[in-house]
């Protein structure tokens, strides 16, 4: 089965009672009865669930996974019994699967059902993503309420799933009308991701969803079913009966959570990278020490006056285009809840120019392929594109009209505007040392505590070489510089326009363009030739304006040097920090057979994570790597599909080396 797929939206029918219903499965979306009352009594009362909340742990997560989110329904009346039962101090983790959602206007239409569930309701359609295969994350509550919605079918979504779920809501249509759905895959999905206290319900009592659940290790009761339905069923996993399952690429194992009596944790760099990793951390209840070298967040390659926010697509979905889309779409996320109505960032769109046949001739095979939705992208025509950018253009374009820019410090600045996050400004970490009972201490050259945590997150870019945990990590660096000149008088730009490079619309009265791209360059001072070599390649963009640019006083023009931090295969290094040697031990018959089946967890150094290697993608990776990372130290469900998060995993580099011999 393909690892990424079209998403087609759902095809809705209304009754004449207003009630929906699916043109593709022929069967309504909730109860006729009243889909509310149904959603509590079979899902929410023989779960148990109400009882569980009351009895959870300080600071605990309780994770819920549903087959068919449908119309957001069962998601809305959990999330509303948690504000009134659950624990303050406790979180909800709700992962759904969808492989047809319902369009926007067809959500609202049918959750303007239940005038109840209007607050939350709004919160959802506001944040309902666009429908791309995949993962997609959304934050409410400020964190205490995580909707993880994954698009596409639920048998491959829940098996490239990493986490575990305490309680299974198996709803979706009918086994009889939807017969893809209720699999053997799917039933050996939920087991792989249950534990021994893992209950399941379901409206249905069909046989082979009763013979499915019972292969997979569930037991199974009858219940009386809602309304008109006969019966229900419903049970618990019975871990003690399942034999051990091998696991493919162990070495890609997450660590185990980290369970301290003290909820303390810090992030080394306050960049785009480190700030995300703290707030993630934070809204889960951490108190983060954040630390830096400089007297301010954003002081080195995160402090661009505009960087631009989108994915570069191309025609057939790769990891790596996955990875940047997934992370462009929480991207979008977050700064739509951090900074509404900010002028420190737009959704202004984006025209990435055909600037020349061939590349034009691939975007024309990207359109024609229809893998992505045209809410995401477009195709415009050079008369189209000149008029939204508002001056003209000499290409044709692709055209993403939810992209734009953002001014990276105000970003940075306002996630770490949490109460549970420290600043620990003009303070530089020699070395890391870790105590036999775990707890990691940052100290300086003099050998002095910065900061003592059980969890430490390294996200000092292409400085972190300098501990000897991470010496290893093959990163190099970059150095780009920016130029920023001011607005001419009467010029015009409405969007970012990107090609060979970029210029975003004017802000606070200035252009900002580049970058320059130096390998092996460490001149830390602004070059007027790079202002040129800048300005050479926006010529290429949008010639009239920047003739225009040209002609301002050079005593006018500002510019700002940067070290993106890459790595051998240009995406960022996410997770856990392995236990170098260890894995060399554990995995060295990889060197003599790289199809070796091998079964030894993997090591890793206990409570050490990083987030590195940006590039120049940061503003639409660091984000979500700060996301999974505080995750993993939860040991909630991580937020990227399993192939993807193996793409990031700071052990491929070893393994790669064992298998190429290279160690």
């Amino acid at each position: 089965m393909s690892e990424s797929q079209p998403i087609a939206q759902a095809n809705i029918r209304w009754d004449e009672t207003g009630l929906p219903l699916s043109e593709h499965f022929q069967d309504f979306y909730f109860s006729k009865l009243n889909g509310l009352e149904e959603t509590h009594y079979v899902f929410l009362e023989n779960n148990k669930i109400p009882q569980r909340w009351k009895s959870l742990a300080p600071n605990a997560s309780f994770t819920i996974a549903e087959t068919g989110f449908g119309t957001g329904l069962n998601f809305l009346a959990t999330w509303q019994s948690w504000q009134q039962q659950a624990p303050a101090d406790a979180r909800l983790h709700y992962l759904s699967v969808e492989k047809y959602p319902l369009a926007l206007q067809d959500l609202q239409k049918a959750l303007a059902l239940w005038p109840q569930l209007a607050p939350l309701a709004d919160q959802l359609t506001a944040s309902y993503p666009i429908s791309c295969d995949g993962f997609h994350r959304l934050h409410f509550d400020q964190g205490r309420v995580t909707l993880t919605l994954m698009l596409g079918d639920a048998d491959r979504l829940f098996d490239q799933l990493e986490g575990q779920v305490d309680a299974w809501y198996l709803d979706g249509f009918s086994p009889a009308k939807n017969p893809d759905m209720w699999t053997e895959s799917l039933f050996s999905a939920m087991a792989e991701h249950s534990h021994g206290e893992s209950t399941y319900s379901t409206f249905t009592a069909a046989s082979i969803v009763s013979r499915g659940l019972t292969q997979h290790g569930f037991s199974v009761e009858k219940r009386p079913g809602f309304g008109r339905k006969r019966e229900m069923l419903r049970g618990q996993y019975q871990a003690d009966e399942q034999p051990a399952k091998m696991i493919d690429k162990p070495w890609f194992t997450p660590p185990q959570p980290i369970l301290a009596s003290k909820r303390e944790a810090m992030v080394i760099g306050a960049g785009i990278a480190g700030c995300s990793a703290a707030r993630s951390l934070a809204n889960r209840g951490w108190k983060v020490s954040l630390i830096d070298r400089h007297s301010q967040v954003a002081e080195e390659a995160s402090g661009n006056d505009q960087g631009i926010l989108y994915a570069k697509l191309p025609a057939k979905p790769t990891l790596a285009s996955r990875i940047h889309l997934a992370g462009y779409l929480y991207s979008q996320q977050l700064l739509q809840q951090l900074l509404p109505g900010a002028d420190s960032w737009s959704d202004c769109g984006l025209l990435q120019l055909a600037l020349s046949p061939k590349e034009h001739q691939k975007q024309l095979k990207l359109l024609d392929l229809q893998n992505y939705p045209p809410e995401l992208v477009t195709g415009v025509d050079t008369e189209e594109a000149s008029r939204i950018a508002g001056c003209q253009l000499q290409h044709p374009a692709l055209y993403f009209p939810s992209s734009g820019w953002i001014n990276p410090p105000s970003l940075c600045r306002e996630l770490v505007s949490h109460p549970n996050i420290r600043l620990v400004n003009n303070q530089e970490v020699d070395r890391l040392q870790q105590s036999p009972s775990g707890t990691w201490s940052a100290l300086d050259q003099n050998g002095e505590i910065i900061s003592q945590a059980s969890v430490a997150v390294i996200a000092t870019a292409h400085h972190t070489t300098q501990f000897s945990q991470l010496q290893w990590l093959p990163l190099k660096s970059i150095r780009g510089q920016v130029s920023s000149l001011p607005q001419p008088s009467g010029s015009n730009l409405n969007t970012v326009i990107c090609g060979n490079s970029y210029i975003s619309p004017p802000w606070r009265g200035r252009f900002c363009f580049g970058a320059t791209f130096n390998l092996r360059d460490d001149e830390q001072s602004v070059r007027i030739e790079d202002h040129h070599h800048n300005l050479e390649n926006t010529q290429q963009l949008v010639a009239e304006l920047t003739e225009q640019l040209k002609s301002s006083d050079p005593a006018q023009w500002r510019g700002r040097v940067g070290f993106r931090c890459t790595t051998p295969d240009y995406l960022p290094i996410v997770g856990a920090i392995p236990d170098q040697q260890q894995f060399i031990d554990a995995y060295a018959e990889l060197s003599f057979d790289a199809k070796a089946k091998i079964d030894h967890p993997p090591q890793h150094l206990s409570g050490l994570y990083c987030s590195l290697g940006h590039g120049s993608k940061g503003m639409i990776t660091a984000p979500l790597a700060g996301e999974t990372i505080a995750s993993m130290v939860d040991g909630d469900p991580l937020p990227l599909q399993r192939p993807l998060l193996h793409a990031l995993n700071p052990a491929r580099f070893i393994i790669k080396d064992l298998i190429r011999r290279a160690i």
